[in-house]
């Protein structure tokens, strides 16, 4: 059986001599796994790289082995962006992040395209606003969203066990218990952008990713996703 799609290769390993073993996150088909033959050659290495987006075919011959993979390169491509470490290191986050998170053949088509989308606001001088809604969206498409119309200047406490928002003078005596975080309102509602309100996403995204998604897993977030946060942090002058 062959399946014709398009998707985002978010995790590569050299497997025998210049084979690649490769997971994507599909448009139609949820992930997908499976063997590229020679393709870390030097004929096909730029193809399959992590971050690229491709068209390609999924072969399956038996449900008990790996399918076999060919494609070629579909826009936007991650080579665009080789010289901005800032923008690289936030496409290989995010790539990161839904390999540690997606297993094969859950279908989440709208983590796909907004990753496309946030690509495409990379031409953006404020883009990391459109990363800062990726992260959110993630964790959403993930179960572990929140309603953002029901954030406001009072209700911006977000109870990380329950994920719902509480006003601020109704929390006096509870923010030391660590259950309650501060959501990043002026980012998301006045898009602004600096260094605490970025910190306050941060903190949000990590106690989510914690304590909901890899609290049962062996997985860990990402070192990639950290690097990048360093990255940001450090040169937020820049975005601001």
């Amino acid at each position: 059986m062959i399946q014709k799609d398009e998707g985002l290769i978010i995790f590569t390993k050299i497997i025998k001599d210049n084979h690649l073993f490769i997971k994507i996150l599909s448009k139609n088909n949820g992930l997908c796994l499976g063997t590229v033959f020679g393709g870390n050659s030097k004929k096909k290495k730029n193809i399959y790289q992590i971050g690229n987006f491709i068209l390609f075919n999924l072969i399956k011959k038996n449900e008990n082995l790996n399918s076999n993979i060919s494609g070629d390169i579909n826009e936007p491509l991650i080579s665009n962006f080789f010289n901005d470490k800032f923008k690289l290191h936030a496409i290989l986050s995010c790539c990161s992040l839904i390999n540690c998170t997606v297993n094969e053949n859950q279908k989440f088509q709208n983590i796909y395209l907004n990753s496309i989308k946030l690509y495409e606001s990379f031409n953006q001088k404020h883009w990391f606003y459109n990363y800062a809604e990726w992260l959110i969206m993630f964790l959403s498409e993930l179960g572990y969203g929140f309603d953002l119309t029901d954030i406001n200047s009072e209700n911006k406490y977000i109870n990380i066990e329950n994920l719902k928002l509480y006003n601020i003078d109704s929390l006096h005596y509870n923010l030391n218990n660590n259950k309650f975080i501060e959501f990043p309102f002026d980012l998301f509602v006045n898009k602004v952008i600096n260094y605490n309100q970025c910190k306050l996403l941060f903190n949000i995204f990590e106690f989510i990713m914690k304590k909901h998604l890899l609290n049962h897993s062996t997985n860990n977030i990402p070192k990639i996703y950290f690097l990048f946060k360093e990255l940001i942090l450090k040169n937020i002058n820049k975005y601001e």
